[in-house]
């Protein structure tokens, strides 16, 4: 494989932050910044697009339970729901 002479600049503007933080990840794997950018360049060009889903991931049946409403129990096993609740079984 034949390396490529990097001699174009891309300049970006970014927080502080995202900065800083962006490098602690990537120098977990052992990549500089400019690595990684040049790696999502490429794969970009590769796959024809960005080399990422940007579609919100949905949340995890754990996550929602974690939320959820849980109805008391009563001695029989039934869930108690809250009195304030309309009952349409009338």
């Amino acid at each position: 494989m034949t390396t490529l002479e990097k001699r174009a600049e891309i300049k970006t503007r970014t927080s502080s932050a995202v900065k800083s933080d962006a490098a602690a990840v990537y120098a977990h794997w052992g990549l500089t910044l400019n690595d990684a950018i040049n790696m999502f360049l490429v794969k970009s060009i590769e796959v024809g697009g960005l080399p990422f889903d940007l579609r919100p991931e949905l949340p995890s049946y754990d996550a929602i339970a974690s939320v959820a409403y849980k109805a008391p129990v009563n001695k029989d096993g039934i869930p108690v729901l809250p009195a304030d609740w309309a009952d349409d079984d009338d």
